[in-house]
């Protein structure tokens, strides 16, 4: 992406030879112009933490420093050695590589389309508290299903027994599928849509690197073009708990989640920090885009409140910092009505993925994270000690040194 800046110029000599080709005069010499040095926003201990966490599996970590949209790290798993390349790699080597069912070719944390699922909750729930569909006094009741108006077919919620009566803050530390259905069904995809196209959901986000893919935030006009199909409610209810046709990049959903950690304040990712040449550094500007501006600003607290409080019944009980979070469990496949999810009994490929967002410190967040783990299961379970080591070195870093520092 930074080629023209670290490459410079060459230069040249011209000269005039005889027929014997030796040299008879310099006729014009340009000196060659050194690249520039570039300076990333990679934090080496943090990214090589995320590296050695995911061992290999496949998955992808994604951290970004909301203050100003830098990447802190960013890892895709499994990976590939590129000095294979340098020479040219054998075809057999590459035919390895390409047909790998890992794909370790593809950026997880860019390339990587994965269902949202429950991470996307905090999103949705502003949502309704800006619609006016919901309120923070807002209580249902969930039996463990729901349905829509008129129709048999019955939407569980993950807890089979139900949550019993869950209000806003209940259905994201709960997790409760059943408050999202309904919620779902009352504001609408268009609505849907429409706000999560704020938080860069079915975008690019422009982060400086060639490759990325968009994802697909789904609607009734997405839908038409790709399938020629019309918009069904039962694709609304899919949508509302972060499944069906909606796929995001763990990039994009890091930056969706700093938005919310910075209470609508956005910025574009970038792994540029700064320029060097042979004179002086020079810092890059951050890009901040336009931010989000709600009707009631309260609403940002109630959602940040909401996932302090999932952090704090959770993987950060013991944490020496504040944290919020929001864990995340989807489906590969789809189950029907009445039939039962069994891991133990299903292709590995076919195993729910585990994904979690969370930030940290919660007063003056400083590191945003996006971990996706695929086909390992239940989300809070495997992604969030992935979560909680990332925060951990990235925070308490400095305490451990000053504590194991030698002393005169």
């Amino acid at each position: 992406f930074y080629e023209s800046l670290l490459h410079g110029l060459p230069g040249h000599l011209e000269e005039e030879v005889n027929n014997l080709g030796r040299s008879v005069r310099t006729l014009k010499v340009t000196q060659p112009e050194p690249g520039q040095d570039i300076y990333l926003t990679l934090d080496l201990q943090l990214q090589q933490k995320a590296t050695e966490l995911l061992d290999g599996r496949r998955g992808s970590i994604v951290a970004i420093d909301p203050r100003d949209g830098g990447i802190l790290a960013m890892v895709s798993s499994p990976s590939y050695d590129p000095n294979q390349f340098v020479h040219g790699i054998s075809s057999k080597a590459y035919s390895e590589l390409l047909n790998s069912r890992s794909r370790p070719l593809i950026n997880r944390a860019t390339q990587g389309q994965y269902a949202p699922a429950s991470t996307v909750k905090p999103h949705l729930a502003l949502l309704g508290l800006e619609d006016q569909t919901i309120s923070e006094k807002t209580r249902i009741w969930d039996p463990g299903f729901w349905q829509i108006p008129g129709v048999d077919r019955k939407y569980r919620d993950w807890k089979r027994w139900g949550h019993g009566w869950v209000d806003v803050y209940d259905s994201i530390v709960h997790s409760c599928d059943t408050f999202y259905y309904d919620m779902a069904y009352k504001v609408g995809i268009d609505k849907i849509s429409g706000f999560m196209d704020q938080f860069g959901f079915g975008q690019n986000t422009g982060v400086d690197i060639f490759e990325e893919s968009a994802g697909v935030m789904p609607s009734r006009d997405w839908k038409r073009l790709k399938y020629n199909q019309p918009w069904y409610i039962g694709d609304t209810i899919s949508v509302g708990i972060g499944q069906g046709y909606w796929t995001t990049t763990p990039l994009q959903l890091a930056n969706a989640t700093a938005i919310l950690a910075n209470r609508g304040k956005r910025f574009t990712p970038h792994l540029l920090k700064a320029i060097k040449d042979n004179t002086a550094r020079i810092e890059t500007p951050v890009d901040e885009r336009p931010p989000i501006v709600l009707k009631n600003k309260n609403n940002w607290e109630i959602i940040n409140e909401a996932m302090r409080r999932t952090a704090q019944k959770s993987r950060f009980t013991d944490a020496s910092y504040t944290a919020a979070m929001k864990t995340g469990t989807a489906q590969v496949f789809s189950v029907a009505e009445d039939e039962k999810y069994d891991a133990d009994t299903i292709d590995e490929h076919l195993r729910d993925n585990a994904l979690i967002i969370a930030y940290a410190p919660y007063e003056n967040p400083k590191i945003v994270l996006a971990v996706v783990l695929e086909n390992a299961g239940w989300g809070g379970a495997n992604a969030g000690p992935v979560a909680r080591a990332m925060l951990d070195e990235y925070l308490l870093r400095d305490t451990w040194e000053l504590k194991h520092e030698p002393q005169p």
